[in-house]
Formats: C-alpha cells, structure tokens, sequence
C-alpha cells in the first residue's frame, strides 16, 4: 500500500494485524475523531506509546497498527465504546500540522520480509497451536471449567498475533511481536512464552484434578 496520512491515536497497547480491541472514547479529540473517520473509511491508527515520551515526541520509525472500527455505541454525553480490527502495520514517519484536535501523521506500511519457507512455517505453526491448546486446557482444569477451544487462524503468518492478543503478555513483548517482519521469528517468540509456563500449569493442573 502507499503511504499515506492517518489520524493517530496513541495508546499504550499493542493492536495486533487480524485481532479485535474494545476501546472507550471519552476525550474530546477521540470523539472528534470517531465522528470524522465514520464520515470516510472508519480508520485511524493507534501508535504504541512509550512510557515517560510525549505523544508528539515518539520517534520516527515507531511502528503501530491501523484500526478500523466495527463496532460504534455512542453515549447521549458523547463517549463511545467501538470495537475495533487491527489492519496493515505501520511506521510513524512524522507527526503533521493539523487542525484536527487529534494528532495526525503521515506514515510509511509495513510488510514482512520476503523469502520465508512455507513448509517451515506450517510446521512451526502445528507445534505452536499445540502448545496453546495444552496452555487452554491447562488453564481450564485449573478453574474447573468446561474446556473450549478458542479458534486459531490456519495461516501462520497471522497465528502468532492471534495467540499473542489472547494470552498475557507484557507491552515490550506484545510491540516486538508487531514490529518483527519474520513470521517465523514471530512464531518461535510465541512458541517460547508459551513453553516457558507449561511444565508449572500442567503440573498445577494435574494436583487441582486430583484434588476433586
């Protein structure tokens, strides 16, 4: 896609390409915003703040994602709650002059790099969706609950955000995940967190069942 200019919302989140946020509007700016993108293609981006950095001073090259907005419940005072779907990635080039009370930039998107083995991919992705099943289920027996499994992409480029958007994972972590423009390095990332904390659920899992 070209370049292009957005109306950006700065958050500290991470909105993931192919996922859903809930978000509640309740700045003047923000309402402006909504009413303006629904009057166009309902899209803004939301930029990953970084703590302690002023809005107008996040670097160039900062990456986000765009949102596009599914869902609008306006409020009779103003506010909203929307939900919106992440997009295509995007690099922050430079804030604009505006006369929106939002901020504007002009961005550059993102794509991964090419050249990835797709049958590497496909396997890498089996072995991660398998670990997540086994960290569901886990996590099911131990709250006693019925276990359902969430739905997963079958493409492997979008598996680990998937995953990533359901599972706790800190902002450091969640923005490495968006800016890396390898799909397997995405997926060995997930695979990783997910294998770190296994051994101790299932374990836990296994004295809470022989404990009923």
């Amino acid at each position: 896609m070209p370049d292009q200019r957005l109306p950006i919302f700065p958050l500290n989140v991470v909105l993931f390409p192919g996922t859903t946020m809930p978000l509640h509007l309740f700045e003047p700016r923000y309402r402006q915003l909504l009413k303006d993108i629904q009057n166009g293609d309902s899209r803004f981006g939301i930029l990953t703040g970084i703590s302690g950095v002023a809005e107008r001073d996040l670097p160039s090259g900062r990456m986000g994602c765009v949102a596009e907005v599914t869902e609008a419940e306006v409020m009779p005072d103003g506010r909203a709650n929307i939900v919106v779907t992440g997009r295509e990635r995007f690099a922050l080039d430079s804030f604009v002059d505006d006369d929106a009370p939002y901020n504007v930039a002009e961005v550059s998107f993102v794509a991964d790099r090419a050249g990835t083995n797709a049958v590497a991919l496909a396997v890498a992705s089996d072995d991660v969706a398998q670990n997540f099943r086994r960290v569901v289920k886990a996590v099911h027996l131990l709250n006693g609950e019925q276990s359902v499994m969430p739905t997963l992409p079958d493409d492997p480029v979008q598996l680990p955000w998937s995953i990533a958007a359901m599972i706790d994972v800190d902002l450091t972590q969640r923005y490495q995940l968006l800016a890396e423009r390898s799909p397997a390095a995405r997926l060995s990332s997930v695979d990783g967190i997910l294998k770190r904390v296994l051994p101790d659920l299932e374990l836990r899992a296994a004295i809470a069942q022989n404990n009923r």
